[in-house]
């Protein structure tokens, strides 16, 4: 007898037959046949070669017979135009072979704390299902996953490519948040759908750029991916990218008939977000609340350390944990925010101190009121936000020397730290930092430098 294997029961739902939604009739290129009569919408001197449209009601009678085929033949097939062609037909047969099937049962996997948050965004709009395994193709749905052109998170944004949507700074990178990356990539495909009215050039547009696409129809007079593709008018990414996610989509949506392994989720991955007011140590907060360490970094993947950025911040948690998170973040007389201290010897500088800790200058002088950067003093004490393991700072035996640096120099017209280091034959960085400088320090006329 022939063996099947287990299926996943909240992935199975993700892939079970889907009811004919608006969506469906939302007037794409890819779900009207060839021989419908132009409308009103199209202009007669229009000289773009393509599909016409057909209404919603004259697309309707076709579509649910479609369906109801598929349904008899007890496939689920994609929602996403173009199944029956040569190269996505080339294409399910290559994603098919068994080690491009352990392949995606292996992103699936990665995808289990993130699939139910996409398809319920990608549903909540109404948008094509097979929408969902995107991420899939991108990224492997790994949240970290970085490309060597620069791309990074699950949908695989570029740094330039991010505004309105999303932020980078020294705290988070949003490309990695799944909550703001979904939504941010699911309005950019919006977006290319309204202006190109078809979901394959739309998804090609996120492939390759819009404004690409766009020049691309205007050169060559085309306005249907298929035909585009056949020219090879569009990049050759582009080109296998639509037929690699519908191939892709239909595997998935038909495991049994694949033998594709699905494993059950060891858990429910049901996600929420809960505002933080204040900066917090992500292990502290694990720690006091009882809750997995893992599952916290793994749903807050954007955040660069292991503290909040500064200020008000939207954490995700999973929601059977919210009681007790909230709990511990509204108790004030918990402390989320370790520090590591630190003892200031002769020769330390801020600059130093907070490259080896791994924060920024600005991180110190917050944590430390009254602090100015140029003026610490052996002796003082400092609290340096702990956001990574690292051993104590050591002053290295050159900065442990400027304690014998007895001689002065003062500056004149035309000196410079490098001239001066130069005439010592010592390192201008050793000099300034023998006389506790900031990395821009101006040389101002008169001024006294310790030397050796």
């Amino acid at each position: 007898m022939r063996k099947w294997y287990s299926v996943c029961i909240v992935c199975c739902a993700l892939l079970c037959p889907l009811p004919l939604v608006a969506s469906d009739l939302s007037g794409t290129h890819e779900a009207l046949v060839e021989n419908a009569a132009p409308t009103a919408k199209e202009a007669p001197d229009q000289q773009i070669e393509g599909r016409p449209l057909r209404t919603r009601a004259e697309a309707l009678p076709e579509r649910i017979s479609r369906q109801q085929k598929d349904r008899t033949r007890g496939e689920n097939l994609p929602t996403l135009a173009g199944f029956e062609r040569e190269v996505v037909q080339s294409a399910v047969k290559r994603w098919s072979a068994k080690p491009q099937l352990r392949w995606i049962e292996s992103c699936l996997k990665n995808g289990e704390p993130y699939l139910a948050f996409v398809r319920a965004e990608v549903e909540k709009r109404a948008l094509p299902p097979d929408l969902v395994f995107l991420p899939l193709i991108e990224s492997g749905f790994l949240p970290t996953a970085k490309s060597a052109s620069g791309a990074s998170g699950l949908w695989q944004f570029m740094r330039n490519s991010i505004y309105p949507y999303m932020k980078i700074d020294e705290w988070r990178d949003d490309r990695r948040d799944f909550w703001k990356s979904t939504n941010a990539a699911l309005s950019k495909l919006e977006a290319h759908y309204k202006e190109f009215d078809d979901w394959a050039l739309a998804l090609a547009a996120y492939n390759s750029g819009a404004g690409a696409v766009g020049r691309t129809i205007k050169t060559a007079g085309i306005r249907d991916y298929w035909l585009l593709s056949e020219k090879k008018k569009l990049k050759n990414e582009s080109v296998l990218y639509v037929p690699k996610l519908i191939a892709i989509s239909y595997i998935i949506s038909n495991p049994r008939k694949y033998q594709l392994d699905i494993c059950k989720p060891e858990k429910e991955y049901s996600w929420v977000q809960v505002a933080v007011d204040r900066q917090i140590n992500l292990p502290l907060l694990a720690r006091y609340a009882e809750i997995e360490s893992a599952d916290l970094h793994r749903a807050n993947s954007e955040l660069l350390t292991l503290l909040t950025p500064p200020g008000e911040y939207h954490l995700k948690i999973l929601r059977s944990d919210e009681e007790r998170v909230k709990a511990v973040l509204e108790n004030q007389d918990i402390k989320l925010l370790n520090h590591y201290v630190h003892t200031v010897r002769t020769g330390d500088t801020l600059y130093a101190l907070a490259d080896h800790y791994g924060v920024s200058l600005q991180s110190i002088l917050s944590d430390n009121a009254g602090l100015q950067a140029d003026k610490i003093m052996p002796g003082d004490k400092l609290m340096i936000p702990a956001i990574r393991e690292v051993a104590p700072y050591q002053t290295s035996n050159t900065e442990k020397s400027f304690a014998h640096w007895s001689g002065t120099w003062t500056v004149k017209n035309g000196d410079t730290l490098w001239s001066i280091a130069r005439f010592y034959s010592i390192t201008s960085e050793e000099l300034r930092q023998a006389n506790n400088m900031p990395l821009d320090a101006v040389l101002s006329i008169g001024k006294v430098l310790r030397v050796p």
